[in-house]
């Protein structure tokens, strides 16, 4: 990252100007005040800081090497008249500004606040038993941005590996919605002999998403429960 030295000394260059010319142009002695500068062996006062960005035609941002929002030339001028101004002149100028900035804000779209909602969470649905893990498991409880999904859902549960990727992936939460069957084509939360799933409804299989996994097809002595429908993804953003 360049330095304040390295900047004022590349701005310089680049308008053609020696150490002796800058010097000149902005009010200093001679160049070997520009040679301190630019060598790092001292610094120019706020005054000269401001004619250097006129007579460079840079900002502060571009010297100091920073993307805070300084100044610019034209703000820098209007803030030394201020500070030229007695007490009544200061009140005055305070008395517009103050107007003008209500005025200003006024018309600016406040952001709407975030309403939260608290919700159940089963942090880990597959570690439950060969019945329904909403009946066994005692869930905890999160809050997540009202929306119509969070508001429609019953629990939230995260997703463990990469079987419904694209749709949804590792470690991302989703909203269900408690339900003891889902159609053909939704996808819902299935025990099955124990074991839960995150699947596609088929027919007479449950879908992955991910091409590498195989539909798990479902057999005529298989225990399976539908557990709920996946309406969504939770936004933790």
């Amino acid at each position: 990252m360049k330095t304040f030295a390295e900047n004022l000394k590349h701005a310089r260059i680049e308008r053609g100007l020696s150490q002796e010319q800058l010097a000149k142009l902005i009010g200093v002695k001679s160049g070997s005040v520009i040679y301190n500068w630019e060598s790092c062996t001292s610094r120019p006062d706020i005054d000269k800081i401001f004619k250097i960005y006129e007579v460079l035609q840079i900002s502060a941002n571009y010297l100091f090497n920073t993307s805070d929002d300084y100044p610019s030339t034209e703000e820098m001028s209007v803030i030394k008249k201020y500070r030229t101004l007695d007490t009544f002149g200061r009140d005055a100028v305070d008395t517009i500004l103050n107007i003008e900035y209500e005025r200003i804000m006024a018309a600016v779209p406040k952001k709407k606040k975030t309403r939260m909602l608290k919700i159940k969470f089963y942090s880990d649905p597959t570690s439950a038993g060969t019945d329904n893990f909403l009946v066994e498991t005692i869930p905890d409880e999160i809050w997540v941005k009202e929306t119509e999904e969070a508001e429609r859902a019953d629990f939230v549960i995260p997703i463990r590996g990469n079987s419904m990727e694209p749709t949804f992936y590792d470690e991302s939460y989703i909203f269900v919605e408690k339900t003891e069957s889902v159609d053909i084509g939704e996808i819902g939360i299935f025990v099955v002999n124990g074991e839960v799933f995150i699947k596609e409804f088929g027919n007479n299989c449950l879908i992955s998403h991910n091409r590498e996994y195989r539909p798990r097809k479902i057999a005529a002595d298989d225990s399976v429960y539908c557990c709920g429908r996946v309406i969504g993804i939770v936004d933790e953003t």
